[in-house]
């Protein structure tokens, strides 16, 4: 597989990753205001650690394609 194609295979991971991020940040923002769910927040918090540690493993493996393809040094968005 090209390098070119593996760099964009990853992006399009990464924005999908981010949305999942971003879905779980707001859920856990509606399970903190609902006190009969609050069994589940360490589920949530667990979860969001995850995704955390998925992205940027996504991160690196995008620099590393980026430097095998010399392609320069993408500044990705912030986590949160």
């Amino acid at each position: 597989m090209d390098p070119s194609a593996v760099a964009d295979d990853l992006n399009e991971l990464s924005v999908l990753v981010n949305v999942a991020h971003r879905l779980l940040l707001g859920l856990r923002e509606d399970v903190d205001t609902d006190p009969t769910l609050q069994s589940i927040v360490e589920d949530l918090d667990s979860a969001h650690e995850d995704l955390d540690r998925v992205l940027e493993t996504i991160g690196a493996a995008l620099d590393r394609v980026d430097q095998v393809i010399e392609r320069p040094r993408v500044q990705r968005p912030p986590l949160h």
